[in-house]
């Protein structure tokens, strides 16, 4: 049985994510920090297929929560899912203070190392290859209007996906990056028809799409894919 540890597993991809995973016959941990009904009727469907651990990703006590428990219950893990990402409004550039931005590149990028950083510890060196896949947006290429203070996380993570690639290499680790578009979840509900005949599929992408794209990137079928970021957009 593989182990896929999720971070912001308890909405939109993430909750998708987790349920497929376990499906597919996963061992699943994954984090949440303020949504705890949504976690507990996760892990009250899914039962001793999935655990969550509430953790505040923006600091690094908090962090550590999830390697105390990896290293108490003597579980590795096969894939690293870097879903979690700070929740942010649309705000002008002039508008935006320091310690908004601040706070935007502690979940989306400085956590993120030290997720890694901690996971590699606990993936174990075999024949078959571990994943570490990483969630950008299309937002890191196309910028997006009123998010200077999101979209360049994401930029930053799908170059930190090429680089560690290759260092990681030798302990047969891929990094792959996954970059969705415009996608339905409860969190973000449009209905801008203006936006949806921009998508050359004419519709919202959805959550499920882009947990199976996550689930094939760590199977065998995507074993020489590594170093790379993925658009899941319907072509827009």
């Amino acid at each position: 049985m593989k182990t896929i540890l999720v971070t912001g597993g308890s909405k939109g991809i993430g909750k998708s994510l987790v349920f497929q995973a376990a499906l597919k016959g996963y061992k699943v941990i994954f984090t949440y920090n303020k949504s705890f009904k949504d976690a507990k009727k996760i892990c009250n469907k899914l039962k001793d297929k999935c655990v969550g651990l509430k953790v505040d990703l923006s600091k690094n006590k908090e962090r550590n929560k999830i390697f105390n428990y990896l290293k108490k219950n003597k579980i590795k893990i096969d894939c690293l899912v870097n879903n979690a990402a700070y929740d942010v409004k649309r705000k002008k550039f002039d508008k935006l203070k320091l310690e908004e931005i601040k706070k935007v590149y502690e979940v989306n990028v400085f956590a993120i190392y030290d997720i890694i950083n901690k996971t590699i510890k606990f993936m174990e060196k075999k024949k078959r290859w571990n994943s570490i896949i990483n969630m950008s947006s299309t937002a890191a290429k196309y910028g997006g209007r009123n998010f200077t203070h999101y979209a360049p996380t994401k930029a930053a993570i799908e170059n930190l996906t090429i680089g560690l690639s290759r260092e990681l290499v030798d302990k047969k680790i891929r990094v792959l990056c996954v970059s969705p578009g415009v996608i339905s979840t409860k969190l973000q509900n449009i209905k801008n028809k203006k936006l949806i005949n921009s998508i050359p599929a004419g519709r919202l992408g959805t959550p499920e799409e882009v947990a199976k794209l996550i689930l094939w990137l760590d199977s065998d079928d995507a074993e020489y894919i590594n170093g790379t970021s993925i658009t899941i957009s319907g072509g827009r």
